[in-house]
């Protein structure tokens, strides 16, 4: 579906996230001039190069000018300073929106610096990744995500109407909500389990707790992936919802609180509840869904121990245009072979790679179409 409804969109932020949007509109045959904006001047000669973009400044006054569309892609942190230099340029027929992860500070910086006669819808695309910066960027990003809209009570249905076919352009499945409703949402579905993988990531700090980390397995690495993410970004997000959060907090602490009693009490018929309806709602989650780290296509197979033998597989899958997201060797023995670990991005790629591999003889283990494995299942 073509993004249709504007001449001229303005990007500010050309990392992960805005460098993906410039991606996706292109590949979705935008006819019109695509202005990107950042700090560095490194990033902007990237995208330039690889055709994201039209033109490119580093000055947001200056890429804003006579544009209809201003996406704000920094930092939730920064968005004070970027209104604070464009509003005076913007043309009053534009509509500003933003893909914070929180809605309502958004909000209220919104209505503290930008003209009230100019629109504004928020939104939050519920994609992303571990990694970030314009070279982490892919026109896929936002392929079959949620993407939240948060229009004002003085959003005109017109500006609502326009950003949603903007979004639907990008390939991701727009909701519309309040600020209060997302950022409630978010709290739970994303800002506490990224709490939580920072936390379970920070018990192996410590001289002796390191001493653990050889033995680390994938489900300690799946359950902390997240925590890879970028410090600043987070630390803003938590403390821009800090209300949402704190009552997230609490609801942790009274499960751990319940946990800890029916441990020590040796409970075993609440200890099993609590585990048996986990189970219960991680298995009815859909595994079609996006998030901010999207879900990899594995298979485990089985290898020879023979000089090149990584060099081979990874030279097979390139020869017939797969792209490997994760490579890694499970277990080996000298002379006596092992077993290798390798991700894909989408259910496609996973299928090619299985019937390639089949056929030239290798001896699959482990595979699953969606999600990461636990060592449990292999």
């Amino acid at each position: 579906m073509k993004v249709e409804g504007f001449k001229k969109i303005t990007i500010i932020g050309m990392g992960l996230m805005g460098g993906s949007m410039a991606l996706a509109l292109k590949k979705s045959g935008f006819k019109g001039k695509i202005i990107g904006c950042d700090a560095s001047l490194e990033t902007l000669k990237a995208a330039k190069t690889v055709g994201a973009v039209d033109r490119v400044y580093q000055a947001p006054e200056e890429a804003v000018k006579n544009t209809e569309l201003l996406v704000l892609a920094t930092p939730v942190g920064y968005y004070r300073e970027v209104l604070a230099k464009t509003a005076p340029f913007l043309s009053k027929k534009v509509i500003v929106t933003d893909v914070g992860s929180v809605k309502g500070y958004v909000e209220r910086i919104v209505e503290q610096y930008l003209p009230k006669d100019i629109q504004f819808i928020g939104g939050h695309p519920m994609a992303g990744s571990e990694q970030s910066g314009f070279r982490a960027a892919s026109p896929f990003l936002y392929q079959n995500a949620y993407y939240f809209l948060t229009p004002k009570h003085d959003t005109h249905r017109d500006t609502i109407k326009k950003v949603r076919a903007f979004v639907e352009g990008l390939g991701a499945y727009p909701v519309v909500t309040d600020a209060g409703e997302h950022d409630q949402i978010a709290a739970g579905i994303s800002h506490i389990p990224q709490l939580s993988a920072v936390l379970l990531a920070s018990m192996l700090d410590g001289e002796k707790s390191r001493s653990y980390t050889s033995f680390v397995g994938g489900g300690f690495r799946d359950s902390t992936r997240i925590a890879s993410g970028n410090p600043e970004m987070w630390k803003d997000i938590f403390l821009f919802n800090k209300k949402e959060v704190l009552v997230g907090i609490e609801t942790l602490e009274g499960l751990l609180r319940d946990f800890k009693h029916n441990l020590a009490a040796e409970r075993e018929g609440g200890i099993l509840h609590r585990l048996q309806r986990a189970k219960r709602i991680r298995d009815g989650i859909p595994h079609s869904s996006k998030d901010y780290t999207p879900p990899l296509y594995e298979l485990v197979l089985d290898v020879k121990d023979r000089p090149g033998i990584l060099g081979d597989l990874t030279r097979l899958m390139g020869n017939n245009n797969i792209n490997i997201k994760e490579i890694e060797i499970l277990h080996a023995r000298e002379d006596e072979g092992g077993a290798l670990r390798m991700s894909f991005s989408s259910r496609e790629m996973h299928t090619k790679a299985r019937d390639i591999l089949t056929k030239e003889g290798f001896s699959l283990t482990h595979q699953k179409g969606g999600g990461i494995a636990d060592a449990e299942d292999q």
